[in-house]
């Protein structure tokens, strides 16, 4: 009997593994299929010896193409997908930049359709069916990134090791699809006495 048990598990577990391309393939489908969301968010930073280094949560908004909104205690970030805007509440001032150059820039269109042809994929049984990307050569700004995905293969976390071996763990809850989500919110209005640093 325990042989059958034992057999009917590995023959589950056989039909249901999934690989890389099938993982990338599930969410690109998703992405596809919809035109933003919305979440709530925790990020963590770790040191390059494995020390937490900070948290942060807030709100996290996200539309095509690569317009979003970070909503934290004392910061906002939002880009129109073309413009970065980077505000502190506390001292009531504004980075301005380019979205092609600026570090903040979260772009999930990257990491869903243009990075893994660059990468080596591989599925981590051992973490939950996770996707593994290693960079095929020096050109990309990270050395590995993990791709968590929900039961309806939506992205719900990631987890990031840059070239200087510093860790982001960036985490999704509470996620809600196409929302009703106008430009406009994406459209940063600069309160009136702030300082502007423009790197346009």
């Amino acid at each position: 009997m325990k042989e059958k048990i034992f057999l009917l598990f590995f023959i589950s577990g056989f039909v249901f593994a999934q690989n890389p391309k099938e993982f990338i393939n599930k969410i690109q489908s998703k992405f596809n299929s919809i035109s933003n969301f919305t979440a709530k968010f925790n990020q963590t930073f770790f040191t390059a010896h494995g020390t937490e280094g900070g948290k942060t949560s807030g709100n996290f908004y996200y539309k095509k193409k690569n317009k979003f909104l970070v909503e934290i205690s004392n910061n906002t970030i939002s880009s129109n997908g073309n413009t970065v805007w980077n505000y502190d509440k506390r001292f009531k001032r504004v980075v301005i930049s380019n979205f092609s150059d600026d570090p903040t820039s979260f772009s999930l269109e990257k990491f869903i359709f243009a990075y893994p042809p660059l990468c080596k994929a591989e599925i981590l049984k051992e973490e939950g069916d996770v996707l593994l990307l290693t960079p095929k050569d020096n050109d990309l700004q990270f050395k590995q990134v993990k791709i968590w995905k929900t039961s309806d293969n939506l992205i719900s976390k990631m987890e990031l090791v840059d070239i200087g071996d510093l860790k982001y763990s960036f985490s999704f809850s509470d996620i809600k699809i196409n929302q009703d989500l106008q430009d406009s919110k994406f459209e940063f209005q600069i309160p009136q006495g702030t300082q502007i640093i423009d790197l346009r």
